[in-house]
């Protein structure tokens, strides 16, 4: 293959262009160069990655060839040599860097079976799970968690099967860690719902308070998946949901159904926040922003020069909105994680 051809087939490969046997030869190539070579490499030196893998290539051919030269052979024989040599090197490097791995928790294999607990929920009512470190999960009927008698001195980590929302004690040292079949969930200190129910809806996980990373159970080698740019996470905050597909192996963010007030403990103190008399915009948006941690986004400028006047006390998220935007004559979209705000004219 010419230096030409390699280029365009590494570009086509990249940009996601690459049919399926090409991916593999490519990711086969990338399984060639050693650890220390994808250290040096920044993430964004895709010329450098380049060179480093033409010149690993062309090093391993001009090592299988070198010996061979005393051997009288045909000419075809030795090149066929070569590349079954190669082809070999390959598919053995390619599968250590590029095999998928399982995220699997630690207990579960260093642990003796007496230091496991599982529980399931046979009820028709929550379940309250307490762990050692005062962490809690309330298991949903027919869910299940495993977990160890105690954590380890680095991590925390369970397996759910079902449904279950979890109060986590803040650590920072251990961080709390949520298997389930298709994802982990990391967090620190927070609450959040998880969900593994249904397979054709994929494992849901809504955030209560606190932030979460969500990655696939199922990944390649992480410096590998770095360098690549293959790494799937996605981070969540308050009020923030995520579904992951697995028929396509990606994550899916939105909003949860009903939002909730972040900070907010009393009803006078909702009354002080949400009464405004001839309010501009920008202010009310921003209350709603602090008060949901949710991002608002108002895409014609023209609105900002109206005014609000009314009590939003009673109302949720989503009617607070109805009649903030019936008000203005505006109105809202939910576009992943943000609330955008246009003029009606404007909607779709």
């Amino acid at each position: 293959m010419s230096r030409e051809a390699f280029h365009l087939l590494l570009d086509r490969y990249l940009e996601g262009k690459c049919t399926a046997e090409e991916k593999r030869v490519v990711e086969e190539w990338y399984g060639m160069l050693d650890k220390e070579d994808l250290e040096e490499i920044n993430p964004r030196e895709i010329t450098t990655l380049e060179q480093k893998l033409w010149d690993r290539i062309h090093t391993d051919i001009s090592e299988v060839a070198e010996p061979l030269p005393e051997i009288q052979h045909s000419r075809r024989w030795l090149w066929s040599g070569i590349a079954a040599a190669i082809t070999g090197f390959c598919l053995i490097t390619g599968y250590l860097f590029f095999k998928e791995q399982v995220a699997s928790p630690q207990f579960m294999t260093a642990a003796l079976s007496n230091e496991i607990k599982r529980q399931q929920n046979l009820g028709q009512q929550p379940q309250k799970v307490v762990f050692e470190d005062g962490s809690f999960v309330m298991l949903e009927s027919n869910a299940s968690i495993q977990y160890p008698v105690h954590f380890l001195k680095d991590k925390r980590e369970v397996v759910l099967e079902g449904t279950g929302f979890f109060e986590i004690s803040p650590d920072a040292s251990r961080p709390f860690m949520v298997y389930s079949k298709d994802v982990v969930t990391k967090v620190l200190g927070t609450s959040f719902l998880m969900s593994t129910n249904g397979s054709s809806k994929g494992t849901e996980v809504a955030v209560k308070t606190g932030k979460v990373a969500v990655s696939p159970v199922f990944g390649r080698l992480e410096l590998v998946e770095s360098i690549l740019g293959h790494r799937k996470e996605v981070i969540l905050t308050p009020n923030q949901k995520t579904v992951f597909k697995l028929a396509d192996q990606t994550f899916e963010q939105s909003l949860v159904a009903n939002p909730e007030p972040l900070h907010i403990t009393t009803k006078t103190e909702v009354k002080e926040l949400f009464s405004f008399n001839d309010a501009p915009l920008a202010e009310v948006v921003a209350m709603l922003e602090k008060t949901y941690g949710i991002k608002f986004l108002i895409a014609d400028q023209h609105l900002l020069e109206d005014t609000f006047t009314g009590d939003l006390t009673e109302q949720n998220l989503y009617s607070k909105l109805d009649f903030l935007c019936a008000a203005i004559k505006a109105s809202y979209e939910i576009s992943g994680t943000t609330i955008v705000i246009k003029s009606k004219s404007n909607a779709h």
